[in-house]
């Protein structure tokens, strides 16, 4: 076999190789995303549930620990034993808390919409 038909072939091969590698690559990374796809799928109701927990916590009576109400009753105790500072501080956290709510309000509307698009692919 001479040099210039053996040249011929492994060029072949070489481009025969190279145009089968991105159809395959195409194939793993269509697998690979949808394999991210259902593993986010499956978490959206978990997530629901978490932040349905954090508001109504957050929303619930002077009883429920970690609730604005519950705050509130904190931050006046303090402020009647005369620990200023420490009521200060309390009301902080009313306010982090308080702005809190919007955020897990919009995060349930996202989740809604994921379930939605995750319900629609099926």
């Amino acid at each position: 076999m001479s040099i210039r038909r053996i040249a011929m072939a492994v060029g072949l091969i070489t481009i025969l190789l190279l145009s089968a590698t991105p159809a395959m690559a195409a194939s793993t990374e269509s697998d690979h995303r949808r394999q991210r796809l259902e593993l986010a799928c499956a978490r959206v109701p978990n997530i629901t549930i978490r932040v349905e927990k954090v508001l109504a916590r957050i929303n619930g009576d002077a009883d429920t620990i970690g609730s604005i109400a519950w705050l509130e009753t904190k931050a006046d105790d303090a402020r009647e034993n005369g620990r200023d500072k420490l009521a200060e501080f309390i009301e902080n956290r009313i306010a982090v808390r308080t702005e809190r709510i919007d955020v897990l309000k919009n995060r349930l509307d996202n989740l809604a919409e994921a379930a939605a698009a995750c319900e629609a692919r099926r």
